[in-house]
């Protein structure tokens, strides 16, 4: 990581801190230049507004999120437990970080497209890690499935479908808050389902 990444990497942890205590909302750019000990001004060198701030830090803890929850995935057993486990995880994290950093709707709103821009890379190590854990699981024998990657790129796009209607309905009905639970139960609906047809008896 060069000296820049990692100020920046400083910079999103205190933004955090911020964002976590005042809400995205109330923090403002005064408010992490001097959590990190930076003027403002210097911080416009790294970041044009706080939003880029907490896209990116939160893609930077998503990051650490996505490899500690591979890791746990692997230690359940079976496929269908396996994937289970890891769509449901997204779903929580992906909550829980909106909450506790008291991310409003509207923010929500702003914050998405950026979000979608950043992210390719992110799911792109998804769909890899779940191809690896199906094709496992075809040469266990578990499963029957002729195309493993086709159908991780499935899972994936599936769960984020769902995730990002959930998140315009949102916005749409201006809810205060995001709620998944109707995204993960269909999510698991979906997954019965096609363990019912790849399953081996």
């Amino acid at each position: 990581m060069s000296k820049k990444e990692e100020f920046k990497a400083k910079i999103g942890r205190a933004a955090m801190e911020c964002f976590e205590k005042y809400g995205l909302e109330k923090t403002t750019l005064e408010d992490i230049s001097k959590a990190v000990g930076l003027n403002k001004s210097s911080l416009y060198y790294y970041y044009k507004n706080k939003e880029d701030i907490f896209i990116e830090a939160a893609l930077r803890e998503g990051e650490y999120y996505i490899t500690m929850l591979q890791e746990a995935t692997l230690s359940k057993f079976g496929i269908e437990e396996q994937i289970s486990f890891y769509l449901e995880s997204r779903f929580n994290y992906y909550t829980n970080i909106l909450n506790m950093n008291r991310v409003s709707i509207e923010s929500v709103e702003k914050l998405l497209p950026r979000f979608f821009e950043l992210y390719d890379k992110l799911m792109i190590r998804e769909k890899e890690f779940l191809t690896d854990i199906l094709k496992n699981a075809i040469d266990k024998n578990e499963i029957k499935l002729s195309d493993p990657k086709n159908m991780a790129s499935v899972l994936i796009n599936f769960a984020n479908a769902l995730k990002h209607n959930t998140e315009q309905q949102a916005i749409l009905k201006k809810e205060t808050n995001i709620n998944y639970t109707e995204s993960l139960a269909d999510t698991k609906y979906l997954l019965s389902i096609i363990f019912k047809g790849v399953k081996k008896t």
